[in-house]
C-alpha cells in the first residue's frame, strides 16, 4: 500500500496529512477541502531527486514556464570559469611579478660610485608583507560576507567588489610606469594599501561567487574552483615566457597587469549581462514567469549554525587542506633549488623554480580539481574526505627535507630533482582534488535554500585556513 501526503487548507492553516492511498483524504476524495498529494520518497530516492532537480523548480502546471531554461552555448558555465580565474587573478599576478617588485625596491643609493647588489630590507621582506596584506583582509571580508550576504543584494555585492578591484588594479598598472626610486617608502605603503583593498574586495567577490555557484548544478561550482587553479597556470606561463624572451621586469609586469585589467573589466560587464539571463535568474531567484521576472523573491531565513552542523566535516577537511598547503607553498617551496644549481644550465639556474614551483604546482592543482569534478567520489562518506586531508599533513616534513636554502638546522635528505618534482605533483593534485570534492559535497548535503549559505561558509573556512597556514609557513621557513 503506497502512502501519500495530503495538504489540506480548508478552514484554517495548512495541515500535512500522511494517509494510505485508500483513505478519505486523497486526490480522489469528494470532500470540500482543497487537497494536494505527493508520493513519499525513500531516503535514497529523496537524496537523488534533490541532486537532480534544480533548486526552486517551477510547478509543472505553470501556464508560463513548463521547464527550466537552458544554458545556451554554455555561456553561464564558461563565464563561471572566467569568474574563478578573476577571483584569484590579482593574487597570482602580484606573486608572479616578483622580479618587478625586486626592481622597484632595489638599492638605488650610490656607494662609492657603485650600486649595492645585496638585497634591501624591502626586497627580503616584501613577499612576507604581501602574504599578510592579502590573507588577513581576505579572511576578515570572507567572514564579513557570511554575515551580510542576506542583507546586501547579490548584484550589489558582485558589481561593487569588481568595480573596486578594477579601480585599484588599474592604479597598480599605472604605477608600473612611474619612477618611484625617490619615494620607495611611500610606494611600499601605497602598494600594501592597494593589496589590502584588492584582496578584501576580492574576498567579497569570491565568497559571493561561491554562494552563487552553490545554487547551480555541481559542475558550475567545479567551474569556479577549476578557474581559480587555471588562473595560476596562466600566470606561471606568462612568467616563463617573459624569462624566455628576456623581457624586462617592468615590461613583463605591465603586461601582467594590463591583462588583469582587461579580465576584471570583462568579468564586470559580463556579470551585468548574465544577471539578466533567464537561466541565471532561474537558479538564483527561482521560477520565472513569461516575462522572465522571478516569481519567487521571498527571503528565507537560513541559520548558519544549522548549515554548519550539516557541512562541518567537509568544512574541517577544506580547512586542513589549505592550512597544510599554505604552510609549505609558496614560502618553503620557493626556496627549493635544483640539485645542480650554480653548476648546470638555464634549467637549473633560471627555469627550475618558475617551472616546478609555479607551473607544475598550478597544473597539478588544476588537474586534481578537474578530476574531482568528473569522478565526484567519495560522494557520501565524508569521513574519507577528512581522513585524506589529515593524512596529507605527512607531506609537510617531506618538503622540509628537500633542497631548500638558506637553511641551518635541518639536513637535506631529498636532494633529487626528480623526487622533488614527483612530490610536488602529488602535493598539488591532492590539494585540488580535496578542495573541489569538499566544496561540491558541502553544497550537496544541504537543502536548496541553504546552498548559498553553505558555499559562503566554506569560502570563509578556506580563508581562515589560508591565514593559519601562512602564519605556520613563516615558522617553518625559519626552522629550516
Amino acid at each position: 500500500m503506497e502512502s501519500a501526503v495530503g495538504l489540506c487548507v480548508e478552514g484554517g492553516p495548512r495541515v500535512m496529512v500522511v494517509a494510505a492511498r485508500d483513505c478519505d483524504c486523497t486526490s480522489d476524495c469528494d470532500c470540500d477541502c482543497d487537497c494536494e498529494t505527493e508520493t513519499e520518497l525513500a531516503p535514497e530516492a529523496e537524496l537523488e531527486s534533490r541532486e537532480l532537480v534544480p533548486p526552486h523548480p517551477p510547478p509543472s502546471h505553470s501556464p508560463h514556464l513548463s521547464k527550466s531554461p537552458h544554458d545556451n552555448y554554455y555561456m553561464v558555465y564558461c563565464l563561471f570559469y572566467l569568474y574563478g580565474i578573476t577571483s584569484m587573478m590579482p593574487w597570482n599576478f602580484f606573486v608572479t611579478a616578483n622580479d618587478y617588485w625586486m626592481y622597484k625596491f632595489r638599492d638605488v643609493t650610490p656607494h662609492n660610485g657603485t650600486i649595492s647588489i645585496g638585497k634591501t630590507s624591502f626586497q627580503a621582506e616584501f613577499t612576507s608583507y604581501l602574504n599578510i596584506a592579502a590573507s588577513i583582509p581576505s579572511t576578515i571580508c570572507l567572514i564579513f560576507n557570511m554575515f551580510i550576504s542576506h542583507l546586501i543584494p547579490l548584484n550589489i555585492r558582485i558589481i561593487s567588489s569588481l568595480s573596486i578591484i578594477t579601480l585599484f588594479f588599474a592604479l597598480t598598472t599605472v604605477l608600473v610606469q612611474v619612477d618611484t626610486d625617490n619615494w620607495q617608502d611611500e610606494f611600499f605603503i601605497v602598494t600594501m594599501i592597494t593589496v589590502v583593498i584588492i584582496n578584501g574586495a576580492g574576498a567579497v567577490f569570491g565568497g559571493s561567487l561561491f554562494g552563487i555557484a552553490g545554487k547551480f548544478e555541481s559542475s558550475y561550482m567545479a567551474a569556479v574552483i577549476n578557474g581559480q587553479a587555471l588562473g595560476g597556470v596562466i600566470a606561471a606561463i606568462a612568467q616563463i615566457l617573459s624569462l624566455a624572451f628576456k623581457v624586462s621586469a617592468t615590461h613583463s609586469a605591465f603586461i601582467y597587469f594590463m591583462i588583469g585589467d582587461f579580465m576584471i573589466m570583462f568579468s564586470l560587464f559580463s556579470y551585468i549581462r548574465i544577471s539578466r539571463v533567464e537561466y541565471f535568474k532561474y537558479y538564483i531567484y527561482g521560477s520565472l514567469n513569461d516575462t522572465g521576472i522571478s516569481t519567487n523573491n521571498r527571503m528565507t531565513y537560513v541559520s548558519s549554525l544549522n548549515v554548519l552542523k550539516k557541512i562541518w566535516v567537509y568544512a574541517l577537511s577544506l580547512g586542513i587542506v589549505f592550512v597544510t598547503t599554505t604552510s609549505i607553498y609558496p614560502g618553503v617551496t620557493v626556496l627549493v633549488e635544483s640539485h645542480h644549481s650554480g653548476a648546470g644550465g638555464d634549467w637549473n639556474n633560471v627555469y627550475f623554480v618558475p617551472v616546478v614551483n609555479y607551473l607544475i604546482y598550478n597544473t597539478g592543482d588544476y588537474a586534481g580539481r578537474v578530476l574531482a569534478g568528473f569522478i565526484l567520489k567519495p560522494r557520501t562518506k565524508s569521513w574519507i574526505v577528512a581522513a585524506i586531508a589529515i593524512a596529507r599533513i605527512a607531506i609537510v616534513p617531506l618538503f622540509m627535507m628537500c633542497n631548500a636554502h638558506p637553511r641551518s638546522h635541518l639536513p637535506v635528505i631529498i636532494n633529487s630533482d626528480t623526487q622533488y618534482i614527483l612530490l610536488m605533483l602529488i602535493f598539488a593534485m591532492t590539494n585540488g582534488y580535496e578542495a573541489n570534492i569538499s566544496m561540491i559535497n558541502a553544497a550537496r548535503v544541504v537543502e536548496n535554500h541553504e546552498k548559498e549559505r553553505a558555499s559562503i561558509l566554506m569560502g570563509a573556512v578556506l580563508g581562515i585556513g589560508i591565514s593559519i597556514g601562512a602564519a605556520i609557513g613563516m615558522c617553518l621557513v625559519r626552522s629550516l
